[in-house]
């Protein structure tokens, strides 16, 4: 077990989660939106491309660096290490900007949740 391992084993957790809030957000820009914009139908085709990515993309690459990762140098494990880390914090600060956005669209939905 080294860096890489390490880093598959993460990126194949967070593949799952990042591909259902892939398709969330896929969801709310459908069923949501009366209107048909181009910059809408753009950010659906957005969000799609990265479904697939997430859904078939972090799973590949996970995989092949857990089952090949012992074979790279262990610099070039760390290194994959640390590029692992920084895609699972962006993806982690995507959740929660989703998350807040998604808690923002409910209370401006029901009037009596908002207090001031």
């Amino acid at each position: 077990m080294n860096f890489a391992s390490l880093t598959g084993i993460i990126l194949l957790l967070f593949s799952l989660p990042a591909a259902l809030a892939a398709a969330m957000q896929i969801r709310f820009l459908i069923g949501c939106r009366k209107e048909r914009t181009t910059a809408i139908i753009f950010a659906t085709v957005l969000q799609f491309i990265y479904l697939f990515a997430r859904l078939l993309g972090l799973p590949l690459i996970g995989g092949i660096l857990f089952f090949q990762g012992w074979k790279l140098e262990p610099i070039f494990g760390f290194a994959f290490f640390l590029l692992g880390l920084a895609y699972i914090s962006e993806l982690v600060i995507n959740f929660k900007s989703q998350r807040d956005a998604w808690r923002l669209r409910k209370n401006l939905s029901n009037p009596k949740a908002r207090s001031i």
